[in-house]
């Protein structure tokens, strides 16, 4: 009877680690159409290169993946798109990134970078968490943010004839009056005010979600804090219970956010929507 139970727990261990593991794996896997994937393959020169620069909201494995979504779209059959985001990554991570991309002959590329900023600038606890991830040189704030995206505008533009396009990052959080929100529409303000200096492309994307989200401001909903259970519960329910991420958004009562941080696919989609309009504008 015992030999069975140990059997049994041991069972019950390793199904619940596999499941973990399978989870993680789904939520940390590189983009298959990153640029490394692209500089390796036979390129089609009748379509036009468009790179995707940012975090977890690019690399789309944590929440919707706008980025594969435009690539299905049938009226952007013109376009090869690569996908370089990588989740946890600041705007000083994508100064790395300028070689490859600039590889890539791009003919637009799109930025959407700042929440993780945005989030190591809230607290101590926050910091420490990314500078555990990449050894950063200085405590993030919005200064420091501002000039590092401000120089990987500058390298692009030197470096390339792209036509370049920032993207003001998703709100954090639902909760219209908490710090979080708040400074989120404080980074975007920063992105939007960086693309009139450099005279670049820009999509409002904070602005819009968070107009509509003080039109139907709902005062239960959480506010955004640091919560890695809510994020890795997220990614167990969609991956492997295959429940959607608007499903999931509706049972915790979000609109646009999975877990306060990443978009589900109604906040998905408006973005795609805003950036295929620039796609076409030409």
């Amino acid at each position: 009877m015992i030999k069975k139970m140990i059997i049994l727990c041991i069972t019950i261990i390793f199904v619940v680690c596999a499941v973990i593991g399978y989870g993680f794996y789904r939520a940390t896997k590189t983009p298959s159409n990153n640029t490394n994937a692209f500089l390796s393959s036979k390129i089609d020169p009748s379509k036009r290169v468009v790179v995707l620069m940012g975090d977890s909201l690019t690399h789309g494995t944590v929440g919707f993946n706008y980025v594969d979504a435009l690539a299905k779209d049938t009226d952007l059959n013109n376009f090869i798109f690569i996908n370089e985001g990588i989740n946890s990554q600041l705007a000083y991570n994508l100064l790395n990134k300028v070689d490859n991309v600039v590889k890539t002959k791009p003919n637009d590329i799109f930025i959407l970078i700042g929440t993780n900023d945005c989030k190591a600038s809230l607290s101590d606890a926050e910091y420490q968490r990314y500078n555990k991830l990449w050894k950063l040189p200085v405590k993030p704030t919005k200064e420091w943010f501002a000039n590092n995206l401000q120089d990987l505008i500058e390298k692009l533009k030197s470096q390339t004839s792209a036509r370049i396009t920032l993207i003001s990052i998703p709100p954090l959080g639902e909760k219209t009056d908490s710090i979080p929100f708040k400074k989120s529409v404080e980074y975007s303000q920063s992105i939007k005010d960086i693309s009139q200096q450099k005279n670049v492309g820009y999509i409002g994307f904070n602005e819009v979600l968070a107009d509509e989200l003080m039109k139907n401001a709902n005062k239960k909903v959480s506010e955004y804090k640091l919560d890695l259970g809510s994020m890795y519960g997220g990614i167990l329910l969609h991956y492997v219970l295959l429940q959607s991420w608007d499903d999931i958004s509706d049972k915790r009562g979000l609109q646009f956010l999975v877990d306060n941080i990443h978009l589900n696919n109604r906040g998905g989609n408006i973005l795609i929507t805003k950036i295929k309009e620039r796609l076409l504008s030409k």
